[in-house]
């Protein structure tokens, strides 16, 4: 089976799942977190209708979820703030399976292969512990953390191709990625970045990172793991998804879309979005669900660029992720 990288900060899962809790056996969701804070505090994920564009009761996991990210099995992985811990929840049954302390203050989770019986390793970067805990996902056991820099946000794994078994982590507080080789999870040399990197993505040999302090985008050779010059986005960026052919990335931040041909590290035009846009996750059928910062959901088709309407969720919604298979 091949894997897909998966690279999530804080928020919301797009998947299509079969759902026991009343409705239709096959729906689109959008399991959507508000970004856990003080000020946003919650206990719960909630799936959102996509085909109906309405919310669905709320499912309670942890204190002040913060992250997504789905197994290959395509069960829910929530990491929750409150309480440092990292979750499984089969999404047909709304269930919790399995929970195990991380470290301080999660907000980002990746799924790298590997593991007991080849069931994955969650990578879950702790913002106040600065460092990176790995998960057995066949056993559900923490294994030793990671050290990285400071603040890591966001995580992104390339597990196919010449550069696979490395991750790469963003270290917003100290301008930095760390590789991480996923085969003795292992920290290497720190790859100096831009200012405030907030978002890393992986596109074949390259891998983007988002600089937001500067409104940079900072490419790295994954099999040398040297930076190439920075370029200049016309947004701040907040999150970056990748295609499934790895030609094309999609850069959101401010109230906009773009999107950069990877091959020639060439921008195109900004897509203008109706709010302040946070992150978002590409569709099989060639449209972006983009979060937007006012409490909503919003459908770009990429080919055109066209906006569709938006879908209350409330809260801060703060990213998205599909569902691999």
């Amino acid at each position: 089976m091949q894997w897909v990288a998966v690279m999530l900060t804080t928020g919301l899962c797009l998947t299509a799942c079969n759902k026991a809790n009343g409705g239709a056996s096959t729906k689109d969701l959008a399991w959507v977190t508000a970004d856990a804070s003080v000020t946003l505090p919650g206990s719960a994920i909630t799936p959102v209708d996509l085909s109906k564009d309405s919310a669905e009761r709320g499912v309670q996991v942890g204190s002040l979820p913060s992250a997504m990210a789905f197994t290959k099995h395509a069960n829910l992985l929530v990491v929750t703030e409150g309480d440092d811990r990292l979750h499984e929840v089969d999404p047909s049954t709304d269930k919790v399976l399995h929970s195990v302390t991380v470290g301080v203050e999660p907000d980002a989770i990746a799924v790298a292969p590997g593991g007991t019986n080849d069931a994955g390793i969650a990578l879950v970067s702790n913002l106040d512990s600065n460092s990176v805990t790995p998960v057995d996902l066949g056993t559900w056991k923490a294994m030793t953390p990671i050290a990285v820099g400071n603040e890591p946000v966001s995580v992104a794994v390339v597990a196919s191709g010449p550069g696979m078994g490395t991750a790469f982590v963003a270290d917003f507080g100290s301008n930095e990625v760390t590789p991480i080789d996923l085969k003795g999870l292992q920290p290497g040399p720190p790859i100096a970045v831009g200012p405030g990197p907030q978002t890393v993505a992986a596109a074949g040999l390259e891998v983007l990172v988002g600089n937001f302090g500067n409104s940079t985008l900072t490419p790295i050779n994954a099999v040398t793991l040297q930076p190439s010059a920075a370029i200049a986005l016309p947004v701040n960026p907040t999150d970056i998804a990748v295609d499934t052919s790895g030609t094309t990335a999609y850069i959101t931040g401010g109230a906009a879309l773009v999107s950069l041909t990877v091959s020639t590290l060439t921008l195109g035009p900004p897509v203008q979005l109706p709010d302040v846009s946070e992150g978002m996750a590409l569709a099989a059928n060639g449209t972006a669900w983009v979060a937007l910062q006012g409490g909503s959901l919003i459908e770009v088709t990429l080919a055109t660029g066209a906006v569709g309407h938006r879908i209350h969720v409330g809260g801060h919604p703060s990213s998205v992720a599909i569902a691999p298979g």
